[in-house]
């Protein structure tokens, strides 16, 4: 069978009994999806099957042939991760959102479908939407928080993405990104009248659908 993980297409030999967890977990050696139960109640075993979660302990690995999955893993790479953690995943750091840790992952995917679709989600639709994964440690309330914190962390990823980056501080004064200097500030996109930077006729053109001389 052939499925993509996080993005990377993997062709597998499965037994017709074996399940989709023990196929990641075995075959595929991506053990951040965790067995619990075994009978689909925990949600240890949540990842995202084609954008949406499933419990993997629940579904052949045959049934997920051609399929586009995602687990805990490929929260990293991620465009919404930088260079550290995906706010999921911060989010849990910062809002002491686990425990043991053996829930986590599940917990994570999760609210990963969640705020796919809904990226402002109010108290009861993170508790609905997690309703599905069981934690013995933490009571859930530093979890909703966890969610809650990765929700205004894309949010503002967001709003400084459709700002062209600017970045402002607690104050409303400007930050100056790192690697710019005050001098050297005047960011240049390279489009002609657009951020002040100048560009070739040939550029120009291409980008506004003319023809180049």
């Amino acid at each position: 069978m052939t499925l993509t993980v996080n993005g990377t297409e993997h062709t597998i030999d499965v037994e017709p009994r074996q399940l989709l967890v023990h196929a990641i977990r075995e075959e595929l050696d991506l053990t951040g999806t965790h067995i619990g139960c075994d009978t689909g109640n925990c949600g240890a075993c949540t990842v995202l099957k084609d954008g949406k979660p499933i419990k993997s302990c629940l579904m052949f690995a045959t049934q997920a042939d051609g399929s586009e999955l995602m687990t805990v893993e490929g929260m990293e790479d991620l465009p919404e991760a930088g260079e550290d953690l995906h706010p999921l995943q911060e989010g849990f750091r910062e809002e002491h959102g686990l425990q043991c840790g053996y829930c986590t992952p599940g917990m994570i995917m999760s609210g990963k479908a969640l705020l796919d679709n809904n990226p402002d989600p109010d108290e009861e639709e993170i508790r609905e939407a997690i309703s599905g994964n069981l934690c013995r440690c933490t009571g859930y309330q530093n979890i909703v928080r966890s969610i809650e914190y990765a929700a205004d962390e894309l949010e503002e990823g967001e709003i400084a993405a459709a700002d062209g980056g600017v970045v402002t501080d607690a104050d409303g004064s400007t930050v100056t990104p790192a690697g710019l200097t005050d001098e050297d500030d005047e960011f240049d996109c390279g489009v002609e009248n657009c951020c002040g930077g100048p560009t070739t006729d040939r550029d120009h053109d291409s980008i506004s659908g003319g023809e180049s001389e």
